[in-house]
């Protein structure tokens, strides 16, 4: 049972793609034509597109370092990703300083030929500068190699000269940026520094001056032995004070430096502290979590809890640089508040030297003070000193460097014209199928009996399969030429009726009597679907309207259906090649049948059996005139067929075959005959189908595949339903035997053909 069922599910599939094969091979022209387009859409691109050089180059980036000892400051970029310089090269700060340094601005090659008509370029408008950094990032390529500490690198533009320059610039601007971001906390120490030292310096300049006017004013004598005590109290509490103003002055800076300092990068840390201990978790957590990015998915369970370890030991670490921050916020206030004690203090003994009035004294605490502001103002210098030497130092140590400078490309990278003509075929493919499968999606016409039982819920007496004798024109099917006529702008194509597709006119002679055949009685004298039952009598068609002739036989008791009327919803349905075969299959069976061309507007039968009207021997004439029933069926030259040509069209078709003598003329046939042929207008176009409907026993519906709508198939049995006429089936003619009962089918039909 697994196996018949696994063989089943096979079978489907394998029908599946057999029916989309065909809907491909059937819309091969649109198809064709939509790729064709495609394609050449592609290859005009490439033509019009300027040629793009692209300069390339690559970056190291050092995973971590410490190039600050002095400070301990860590290296910018630490615990960042190769990401965050990727996106730091992309950065519109970054372009910016490209501009300006190259002035892009200027260059044609880069900012475009200014216009005549167009107002100056101002570098200076904010809009026109967005522009430039839009069309700058633009061009900038910047991708992480896998598994490496690698970037490189790529810009693209029309001047290969140019393009190699501004990758450069690039480079030494982001170098730039990096070595600006690494000391940004130190240069504001420095900048604090530089105020406190030059304030000082003043201060030192302002009490030299008053101390030297003071001892020339005043001849100041050495010290008494009362006045040396309180100038000793007054030398205590200056130094005092100025190892309390540096001590407050480090803390401040070192609470600044913390709280600029990014997240990780906290500076003097203490080894083995708890800070230090966060920081390598987080920054050991991070590599992890970048590493395995790179070939898991950061929906992975395990990406997830590491992921969530990252985050826990980041929170940590950013609560342990908040402790540390408020804690160095409140050594700063104390040390603040121990200056701002001593003060108070030197100010008092300040106050008990003036009140002893003595000018050496006074004399003696300006000197002290002026000596306490010069070993503060030493102090200060070397503290400066040390940042700049430590600055000097740490350019060694810089962890990012260029690997490979900008290359002179010599061939444009763009476009790729090998590349696009590819993708316009490869799109040109897939939209010339889906186009395909579209238009079949669309084309709501009737292609098998399923349309049929579907729209109007009657059965299918039989179905032609498509006739193609060898000799037909080749080209695109009637829905294509109208698909190709569209593109062309010129008017739907009327296609030819299928009683055009032959081999040469037949060369007949004419008899009196019922049998008039044509001179030399070969069957292959010439090929038309209009006779291929007679014709061709092993072919699949043949058979097809064989298997009619069967159904109608067995459908109802012998001698209750002899009247038959067949007609269409349209125009060119093959109604006329049915009826010819259908009497030509019915006489070989040995029924006496005879064919009445009731089309009294344009008759077909005539010609398709090469029979001529004679005056008086067709059914215009006998309609309107005397004449007896026998002087007007003719001979076709097949045994057992007669035939009653129309005649000369007449101007009032409706009023002749709703007449009495039409009523004379069909029962004097059911008599004579076993079976009465109807060959009737379609039933969309005139009234005289609908008008001839009671004289016959039943009617049958002759549609064409693939052209008929399914809407005027409706309507044409909606039309027969209102006026209670009685529908025995439909013939679909002309069907792809491939959408009708798939490829065995089309087998038999190439076996059987001759």
């Amino acid at each position: 049972m697994a196996s018949e069922f696994v063989k089943e599910q096979q079978s489907g599939l394998l029908s599946q793609i057999r029916h989309y094969l065909h809907i491909l091979l059937k819309w091969k022209w649109v198809s064709a034509l939509f790729c064709a387009a495609a394609v050449a859409v592609a290859v005009i691109y490439s033509l019009l597109l300027t040629p793009l050089y692209t300069s390339s180059g690559s970056v190291w980036i050092e995973g971590e370092t410490n190039i600050l000892p002095v400070e301990d400051v860590e290296s910018f970029g630490a615990n960042s990703s190769l990401q965050s310089h990727a996106r730091l090269l992309r950065s519109r700060a970054l372009a910016a300083a490209v501009i300006k340094k190259l002035k892009l601005y200027e260059n044609p090659d880069f900012a475009g030929k200014a216009k005549k008509s167009a107002a100056p370029r101002d570098p200076s408008d904010p809009t026109y500068n967005e522009r430039l950094e839009q069309a700058f990032l633009g061009s900038l390529d910047v991708v992480s190699v896998q598994s490496t500490q690698l970037v490189d690198v790529r810009f693209s533009n029309r001047n290969p000269r140019l393009a190699s320059e501004i990758l450069n610039t690039l480079f030494d601007s982001y170098i730039e940026m990096i070595v600006q971001k690494r000391y940004a906390v130190s240069e504001k120490a420095a900048e604090f520094l530089d105020t406190q030292i030059t304030q000082l310096r003043t201060e030192i300049e302002a009490s030299e001056r008053d101390l030297n006017k003071y001892g020339s004013e005043k001849d100041i004598l050495p010290l008494s032995a009362t006045e040396a005590p309180t100038v000793s109290k007054l030398a205590e509490v200056n130094k005092a004070l100025t190892d309390t103003i540096i001590d407050r002055i480090n803390k401040l800076n070192a609470y600044n430096r913390l709280k600029a300092a990014p997240l990780g990068e906290i500076p003097s840390v203490p080894v083995g502290s708890l800070i230090q201990r966060l920081r390598e978790e987080y920054v050991n957590l991070n590599r992890q979590y970048a590493s395995r990015l790179a070939t898991v998915k950061p929906e992975f369970p395990a990406m997830q809890r590491l992921k969530s370890d990252l985050d826990a030991a980041r929170a940590a670490l950013q609560n342990e640089t908040e402790n540390l921050t408020r804690a160095a916020y409140s050594e700063y206030q104390a040390a603040l508040i121990q200056e701002q004690s001593l003060r108070r203090l030197l100010e008092t003994q300040k106050n008990e030297a003036y009140s002893a009035n003595s000018d050496s004294v006074v004399y003696n605490s300006l000197r002290i003070d002026l000596t306490s502001k010069k070993t503060l103002l030493a102090a200060l210098s070397k503290r400066r000193s040390e940042i700049d030497v430590t600055s000097l130092e740490g350019l060694e140590g810089l962890n990012v460097w260029i690997v490979d400078k900008a290359d002179y490309p010599l061939n444009p990278t763009s476009p790729n014209r090998r590349q696009n003509v590819l993708l316009g075929l490869f799109f040109g493919l897939v939209g010339g199928a889906g186009l395909a499968l579209g238009l079949e999606y669309l084309n709501n016409t009737v292609k098998t009996s399923k349309d049929v039982a579907s729209a109007i819920g009657i059965p299918t007496l039989g179905t032609i399969p498509s006739f193609d004798n060898g000799s037909a024109p080749k080209g695109p099917k009637p829905e294509i030429a109208r698909i190709l006529a569209m593109f062309r702008g010129q008017n739907e194509p009327k296609e030819a009726p299928l009683s055009s597709i032959r081999r040469k006119r037949p060369n007949r002679t004419f008899n009196s009597g019922l049998a008039v055949g044509d001179s030399g009685g070969e069957e292959t004298e010439y090929d038309r679907i209009e006779l291929i039952a007679k014709l061709k009598p092993r072919s699949i068609q043949a058979e097809s309207y064989r298997s009619i002739r069967t159904t109608l036989l067995v459908s109802s008791p012998p001698g209750r259906i002899k009247t038959i009327l067949l007609t269409s919803p349209l125009a060119r349905e093959g109604k006329s090649s049915t009826v010819s075969n259908l009497g030509i299959t019915l006489a070989k069976a040995g029924k006496h049948v005879v064919i009445v061309d009731a089309d009294l507007r344009k008759p077909m039968q005539a010609r398709i059996f090469g029979v001529h009207s004679g005056s008086g021997l067709a059914l215009s004439q006998f309609l309107s005139s005397q004449i007896d029933t026998s002087d007007i069926v003719q001979p076709t030259g097949i045994e057992n067929l007669g035939i009653i040509t129309c005649g000369p069209v007449a101007g009032n078709p409706v009023e002749l075959l709703t007449s009495d003598k039409m009523d004379t003329l069909v029962a004097k046939l059911r008599r004579d005959f076993d079976f009465v042929l109807f060959d009737s207008p379609p039933l969309l176009a005139v009234s005289d189908t609908l008008a001839m409907g009671p004289m016959a026993d039943v009617i049958i519906l002759v549609v064409r595949g693939d052209q008929t709508p399914i809407p005027a198939l409706k309507q044409a049995k909606m039309k027969l339903d209102t006026h209670k006429l009685k529908c025995l089936g439909v013939i679909l003619n002309d069907v792809d035997m491939i959408d009708q009962d798939g490829f065995y089918a089309k087998q038999y039909y190439h076996y059987s053909k001759g």
